[in-house]
């Protein structure tokens, strides 16, 4: 395929600049005339064109380096990793475990072998709580007294109705003429002539009873349903009936957390100075506006450091504190700076019993190994062993958790850390070791206007191998990992090749091969060691090797302060991505082409001026020449 281009004689494609006659008159091929006298000046651009393509392939290589780098360290390196080989719990052997429901487990990087007995759980730590004494908002009952008489009146001449929801489910109570019937001339009996409309619309409960219950008090009529919101609402508009029943469009029985604090319907009131309700909790202070809704008041409580969560619940319509420590201790603090605050409102401030519910939280109380401990939470740590306590125990009941070495699952890890390691060296080496096949330089357009898409895919595929050969920087970078990767820890005194890892020759590019009989002994009898070397501050393998991979690929921070590779190509997403050498070498030849482009521009002209007064001439030559042959035959 080498041999079907011309890469040095193929420049740029057709001529930029035409003008004047093209050989009428004297028959020149002035197309090809132009192009080869400016020829030295489309090489010049193929060139330049040819180098910028060159760059770009460079800085996708060495992106491609560095994306490998930053996935590698990702996985092993990054402290949010499962697997970060800097932390001492990546490389805990000891596995606890019980077969208790009553406990969950989990061994950390300080466990040994052993056991652990747990008995006498005889209560659990709880949270304390405060909880309003009653409903939060005010009962769907009527503002005013019901207008029976006039309501039965207008039902005479055609029915009336209005819409009953229930927790979201919306029926249709239609008052009409059987109603007026039941309800008597004067309404005697309109309450239970309602509540078998309700009945009718809601059913009953499985024991009997309404779901629904109408009450008719002082001639306030009033609808209520345990542990569920009614809302009533007109029906097309009619709102006369609802304002003879003494209700209005949209009334409820809970809260509306989207509503504003002004409109919230609260069975107690509360009192706002300036347009401002201020209180604290827990020496944290609070202030809202009555333009807050109830949901960023809660939102704003819940995201603060006032160590509580603030909760509204639509099926007992009571609010409530929650501590977010456990154990006993007042840990809810309540301070409203009002006598009816918004606190005292929700129920969670005032007088104790009468305003509020207060539930102590408790400590969890245990015996481990014989000796019985109070703590102020149910997570707790014993002998490196991490323990939730999820249930009390019976009378002599013993909760047993063993401690046993279980080094396969961290055998899988450094398996799967020495392959990734190796297929990370082997990309960098490769590219450095790699030769360039001259034959093969960057196609210009006019080579691939003679190509086929799989010609040039091809062709490119070639001419992108060995543009890192010898490359300065992927040298330094796999020079520091190789040799660190052949060290041994400050202390301890053990390296990678006293755990079955090794050189895998010279051939291998700088690839690591495992023992795998040897790794498994290494973990099962040098197990602190083996920590120590990957794991310790500063000067363990997994500090070290972060810092060569952050030298080489470090994002952060501006130019001329991050990794060797950021500062040479750059990285996609990041300011990098333009602030680097290459880029900035891609942007200067650009402006050179450009350059160039209108200097070939102008010479193209010139020449097309010059061979355009040539054919001028001719034609004027053979104009008087004809002119010439005519006299002499007249004569």
């Amino acid at each position: 395929m080498s041999t079907s281009v011309n890469s040095t004689t193929s420049t740029t494609s057709s001529l930029s600049a035409k003008t004047g006659m093209a050989g009428l008159i004297s028959g020149l091929d002035t197309d090809t005339l132009v192009e080869n006298l400016t020829s030295s000046s489309r090489s010049k651009i193929a060139k330049q064109q040819q180098s910028v393509q060159k760059m770009e392939w460079k800085q996708t290589a060495y992106r491609n380096v560095s994306k490998a780098l930053k996935e590698f360290q990702s996985k092993y390196l990054d402290v949010l990793s499962t697997t970060n080989f800097r932390s001492a719990s990546a490389f805990n052997t000891v596995a606890a475990s019980t077969t208790s429901t009553k406990l969950s487990v989990a061994s950390t990087s300080a466990a040994n072998t052993g056991s652990i007995t747990i008995t006498n759980v005889t209560q659990l730590a709880t949270n304390q709580t405060i909880t309003g004494t009653n409903g939060a908002t005010t009962p769907l009952t009527g503002t005013a007294a019901a207008d029976i008489s006039g309501l039965l009146s207008d039902i005479t001449n055609g029915s009336k109705s209005f819409l009953l929801k229930l927790d979201g489910q919306v029926r249709t109570i239609t008052l009409d003429a059987d109603f007026v019937t039941a309800a008597g001339t004067n309404g005697v009996d309109f309450q239970t002539a309602l509540q078998d409309k309700i009945d009718s619309a809601f059913g009953e409960k499985s024991g009997g009873g309404s779901v629904v219950d109408v009450s008719l008090v002082d001639g306030k009529l009033g609808f209520s349903a345990s542990g569920s919101q009614l809302t009533v609402n007109a029906l097309n508009s009619d709102s006369a009936t609802l304002t003879k029943l003494g209700l209005t469009d949209g009334q409820t029985d809970r809260l509306d957390t989207y509503k504003t604090l002004a409109d919230l319907s609260l069975a107690t009131s509360a009192t706002a100075v300036d347009g401002e309700f201020k209180f604290s909790i827990n020496g944290k202070a609070f202030s809202f506006k009555t333009t807050d809704s109830l949901s960023s008041v809660m939102s704003k409580v819940n995201s603060s450091d006032a160590g509580v969560t603030m909760s509204y619940s639509s099926i007992t319509d009571k609010f409530t504190l929650t501590s977010t420590k456990s154990g006993a201790g007042e840990n809810i603090v309540v301070t409203d700076n009002e006598a009816n605050g918004l606190m005292k409102a929700f129920g969670l401030a005032g007088v104790e019993g009468v305003d509020k519910v207060t539930t102590a939280g408790q400590n969890a109380e245990l015996t481990v190994n014989g000796q019985a401990i109070v703590r102020t939470s149910n997570s707790i740590e014993v002998d490196g062993v991490k323990i939730d306590l999820l249930a009390t125990t019976d009378t002599d009941e013993e909760l047993k958790i063993s401690m046993k070495t279980d080094a396969s699952s961290l055998k899988d890890t450094i398996k799967n850390f020495v392959e990734d390691y190796n297929t990370m060296i082997d990309l960098m080496n490769g590219l450095v070791k790699e030769n360039v096949d001259s034959d093969y330089p960057p196609l210009t357009e006019q080579q691939k206007g003679d190509m086929t898409e799989k010609q040039i895919e091809a062709w490119e595929a070639k001419a992108k191998v060995g543009l890192l050969k010898g490359d300065n920087v992927l040298k330094g970078i796999t020079s520091k990992m190789q040799s660190l990767m052949y060290s041994s820890a400050t202390s301890g005194g053990i390296s990678l090749y006293n755990m079955g890892i090794s050189s895998a020759g010279y051939t291998e590019n700088g690839k690591l091969k495992i023992d795998d009989e040897k790794l498994v002994t290494a973990l099962e009898t040098k197990g602190a060691e083996i920590k120590e070397l990957f794991s310790t501050d500063t000067t363990g393998l997994g500090d070290r090797l972060n810092d060569i991979i952050n030298g080489a690929v470090k994002t952060s921070g501006v130019k001329g302060t991050r990794g060797s590779l950021i500062e040479l190509a750059g990285y996609e997403s990041t300011l990098s991505n333009t602030e680097n050498s290459i880029t900035s070498s891609i942007t200067k030849t650009n402006k050179s082409i450009t350059k160039l482009k209108a200097e070939l521009k102008s010479q193209e002209s010139y020449y097309w001026n010059k061979f355009s007064a040539l054919e001028t001439a001719l034609q004027q030559l053979n104009s008087q020449s004809a002119m010439i042959t005519s006299f002499g035959a007249s004569s």
